[in-house]
């Protein structure tokens, strides 16, 4: 028993001079998802803001001010990121492929929340005048079977409609692509955005834009027509009720074990951190099913 609380005690000193040596990276880095990127943003700032050194955090922590960076890049550069330790947490709206989870090896996945996938456009365009959206008519829009409005329902202008959609690192076109097209691909002629905010902002100054995107960012907007799908509104309760079937997980992922200090700001994002969560629209993570 000695023997045993000597070991503890050295294992606790030797983590301690490591500390003291400069050896604590107070440093985390944070990438990925353009979705999670605005709430994550916002989660660090006030965990930086609240606590400013770490050893606030934990007074085993050295003196040493936080430093949480936080990155877009899609959810296809969240993966790749954090497998490559580009990344120390990697942030994805989707769930990890298994190729992804084969090269990551031993690792943890943390969920934030969820959201809907929404077809959106603008309330100029004329697509604005329909409720609902069916399986069909996305198909047929997205993969450029029909290229006017007149072709989606004959009392709408034959206008051209122009398909706008996150670039293939974004999670909601990888989801689109797996669960709605399935054996068929995008049009060609699809236009591609790097980014969430680029995509919604673009989608709000062209009427001619037919675009999806999450169902929170969407509802935020005064200038976007939120569609239902399949006759179901993809609101938060449908989310959690499980009514509306586009829907999509938010998670974190880490590479191995989280080193303490990544633990207690994953800890803070799962607690506290949930009120931002849902400050910025989102569920909290206690009431998904």
């Amino acid at each position: 028993m000695k023997n045993i609380l000597r070991t503890l005690c050295l294992l606790v000193l030797s983590a301690s001079s490591a500390f003291a040596q400069g050896t604590f990276e107070d440093k985390i880095r944070v990438g990925g998802s353009t979705t999670i990127l605005p709430v994550m943003a916002d989660c660090a700032s006030r965990f930086m803001e609240k606590y400013e050194t770490w050893d606030r955090v934990d007074s085993s922590f050295p003196k040493k001010r936080i430093l949480i960076f936080v990155t877009g890049g899609g959810s296809g550069f969240g993966a790749n990121a954090v497998t490559s330790d580009t990344v120390d947490i990697g942030m994805l709206s989707r769930d990890l492929k298994e190729e992804e989870k084969a090269k990551l090896g031993s690792h943890k996945v943390y969920l934030l929340s969820k959201d809907c996938i929404a077809f959106v456009t603008s309330k100029q365009s004329p697509l604005a005048k329909l409720d609902n959206l069916t399986k069909a008519d996305v198909v047929r829009i997205f993969t450029g079977e029909v290229t006017t409005f007149a072709q989606v329902r004959k009392d709408l202008p034959a206008k051209p409609i122009l398909v706008q959609i996150r670039d293939m690192s974004g999670g909601s076109t990888e989801i689109l692509q797996q669960l709605v097209l399935k054996g068929k691909t995008f049009t060609t002629q699809a236009v591609q955005v790097t980014s969430q905010g680029a995509n919604l902002k673009k989608t709000e100054a062209n009427p001619a834009v037919v675009s999806f995107m999450s169902s929170v960012v969407a509802f935020q907007s005064g200038k976007l027509k939120v569609f239902k799908y399949e006759g179901v509104v993809p609101t938060n309760e449908n989310v959690t009720s499980g009514a509306y079937t586009l829907t999509r997980p938010l998670i974190l992922v880490k590479k191995g074990q989280p080193r303490p200090q990544e633990q207690k700001f994953l800890d803070y994002l799962l607690n506290e951190g949930q009120a931002v969560l849902q400050e910025h629209g989102y569920v909290p993570v206690r009431q998904l099913k």
